[in-house]
Order: structure tokens, then sequence, then C-alpha cells
């Protein structure tokens, strides 16, 4: 466990680095400030002569509240040459070399890790952003925004390549299929549906619908065959890729929603953590009850709709005792916080379960 400091502001974000060597958090006072996980100086070649480095870094450039980060992905880069042998394997990922950050003044801004400055901001949104995200394999970065839009950029380019219009109210939250063929995003009230748009072709592949709440989070599984959904009542909806069908609805977390989700390695395990000060863990193994196959024909959009193809399947439904509701069986797990709601859960790739929150006291 990490207990961060140099922070008495209001925090509205947290993320980690893919190598779990950096923390960084965006702030509600419009700065974010970075953390080095291995206690490390965060140095940079333009500090002044006599500078003393700490561990930590304030990120300043937004003039409002910044709601979402997001580190590049990390590089393999090959090992040093052992014996005399040059085809030796690659060493364990470096570090990030650059940073996203989205607020509501309308901007997303990209940060140098080496240099720890501002090197671009793009302009196009016309509300608040709030949410960012690096493709996994780099250069690319999708965007969610107030303005009822999502966009696809390039790092290069100060201009969006392409706008995915077509959700009915703000486009909450933004993911990355793992093969960066695809986006998916989400909608809050009067829209409440996830949709999944082609990189390519700049048009929507599938509409999800379903959630009773407003979307929260959403996470791809890295085998790329499901996609997991999450809203602000607490319920986690599980779509099958293949074949177009809802898998199963998971329930458990309390009030506040859900802010986060995560996939094992393996795809057979998912995380929540969301405002309830609770982590969750979730078998994701589809429920015996078959459900309707909705498929797009001749590439045209096929509409999911989550509430039919249920079925009042068991695995949606929810116990009531004592006038609170009760998780579902597909819950393995349940860690709880003191009084730290969870902004931020991520699997690492020996399958721990890095977990971030803003203590309240």
């Amino acid at each position: 466990m990490f207990t961060f400091h140099n922070t008495f502001d209001s925090v509205n974000c947290i993320e980690f680095s893919d190598d779990n060597t950096l923390a960084a958090i965006g702030t509600a006072e419009s700065y974010i400030r970075v953390w080095s996980l291995d206690n490390r100086a965060l140095t940079s070649p333009q500090d002044p002569p006599g500078f003393q480095a700490s561990s930590s870094r304030r990120l300043i450039g937004h003039s409002g509240p910044v709601y979402a980060l997001s580190f590049s992905p990390s590089a393999a880069i090959p090992a040093p040459p052992t014996n005399g042998h040059t085809d030796h394997p690659t060493s364990p990922d470096s570090h990030p070399r650059y940073m996203l950050s989205c607020s509501a003044d309308t901007t997303i801004r990209l940060w140098s890790l080496d240099t720890w400055t501002n090197l671009v901001v793009y302009r196009s949104h016309n509300s608040p952003v709030w949410d960012v995200r690096f493709c996994p394999h780099g250069h690319y970065f999708a965007s969610a925004s107030a303005d009822r839009t999502a966009r696809l950029w390039s790092t290069p380019q100060i201009a969006p390549l392409r706008i995915f219009a077509g959700h009915d109210s703000d486009v909450e939250t933004v993911a990355w299929h793992p093969n960066g063929a695809y986006v998916f995003t989400g909608a809050g009230v009067g829209d409440k549906t996830i949709r999944m748009w082609s990189i390519a072709q700049g048009t929507q592949a599938r509409i999800f619908t379903g959630h009773a709440g407003n979307i929260t989070a959403i996470a791809c599984a890295p085998n790329g065959h499901v996609v997991a959904s999450a809203d602000d009542k607490g319920v986690i909806i599980l779509w099958d890729l293949r074949t177009g069908r809802l898998v199963k609805r998971m329930r458990g977390h309390g009030a506040g929603g859900i802010w986060s989700l995560d996939w094992s390695v393996e795809s057979t395990v998912l995380v929540s953590g969301g405002a309830d000060n609770s982590v969750r863990v979730w078998d994701v193994q589809p429920s015996k009850e078959t459900h309707p196959k909705v498929n797009g024909e001749n590439g045209g959009v096929a509409k999911i709709d989550g509430a039919t193809a249920d079925g009042g399947a068991a695995a949606g439904k929810v116990a009531k005792a004592k006038g609170r509701e009760q998780s579902t069986a597909d819950m393995i797990s349940d860690f709880k916080t003191k009084k730290s709601p969870v902004y931020k859960v991520r699997f690492t790739q020996m399958n721990l379960v890095v977990a971030g929150g803003a203590y309240l006291p």
C-alpha cells in the first residue's frame, strides 16, 4: 500500500502506468501530480543547477478541473548483450514517456515524462472533456466529451482524425479494443448506451442498450471477445462481441456507482472499484441461460437491447434483504476501505490488483 502526500486538494482521477513505476492524480484545482512508486527522484534535464528533485512532480497547464489521465503504453526495449551474444530476449517494459490529460477547460494536453513539461495542447471539443485514453499500441488516442462526441487523435497532429457523433447526451467514458481497431464509448442521462466504433470506417459497429443508469466505466477483455460496462446504479453488464449476446448482469456495488473496471491477463476475472469504498472481484463465466442473438448485417449497426436479451435471467436478479440490495452470486471477493472511494483498479501482468482512492476524513 502506498500513501501519497503533497496534495491537499480534491482528487478527480487516479492513474497508474503500465510498468507500475508511476502514479498520477488530476485535481479539481486544475493541476496534476505524479509520484514515483519506487521512490526514485523524478529528474529533468531542464532542472536548474542545484535543484533538489523529489519523488513527485507537479504539472501545471490546465485552467479547469482535470478529469482523466492516461499514460502511454510502455515499450519493450532490447536487453543488454550478455556473454558476447546479441540475440538476447527483450528486457522488461521501459518507463512510459508520455501522459495525456483532459479537463473542463475543453482541452487535452500531452505531457513529457522525461522533461515534465507540456508538449501539445489539443483543441477541438467545445465542452468539458470527461475522458481520454491512449490506444494500446500508442500514437493514437480517443477522447470523450460533454459535447456528445468522442474523437480520435494522433499525437503528432493537433486536429482530430475522426469525430464519432451519435450519442444523445454527454459521452462519459471511452475504452479501446485490444487490437486498436475499435473504440467503445458510454453515455449518460438521455442515452445510457454503449457504442462500438470502427476506427477504419469511422462508423458505429454496434449499439448496446440495457443499463438503467449512466455509463461510468467500460473495459474490453484482453482476448477481445467480451466487453464489460458499468453504471452509476452499481450494475455491470458483460457483452459477447463475437455473438452479439448479453452474457450476464452482475450486481453488488452500493450507491454512487462503479468508477473503474479491469480484466485479468487471461480474461477470466473482472475487478471493479467505485464510490462505495470497495474493490470487488467477479466471475465472468457466462450464466447457463441462453439469450437471443443480435448481429449487424452487411456492416450495419446491431442494436443489442440488454433489457430484452437478458430475459429476466437469474444472474441479473438481485435479492432484497433488510431494504438493501445483495450481491449476485458472480461476486468472488469484496475488499472494503474505511473512507476511500476507489477511483482506479488495474490488473498487473502478474495478476495482482492495484487500486487507488482518495481518503475522505
